[in-house]
């Protein structure tokens, strides 16, 4: 099991990915119909919603992954 220093590495580095993906966070929010404050808060904590990490892998047809994004949520629905 990963310390979660490193696990929260990991979420931060996922989520760079994914706005390097939509380009601004303003198209990251539109891609995931989220507010951009929503994104901002994300970008200042570091890491994504687990609803929006679902929505964030079928927009990116799998180029970033839920698990990617929250590999700390243990169970998906």
């Amino acid at each position: 099991m990963k310390p979660i220093w490193e696990i929260n590495k990991d979420k931060k580095a996922a989520l760079e990915k994914l706005l390097s993906f939509a380009g601004t966070q303003k198209r990251l929010a539109h891609f995931l119909d989220v507010t951009p404050s929503n994104v901002n808060s994300w970008v200042k904590r570091g890491y994504i919603s687990a609803t929006a990490a679902i929505k964030a892998e079928e927009v990116t047809n799998g180029y970033v992954t839920k698990e990617e994004l929250r590999p700390d949520v243990v169970e998906w629905k």
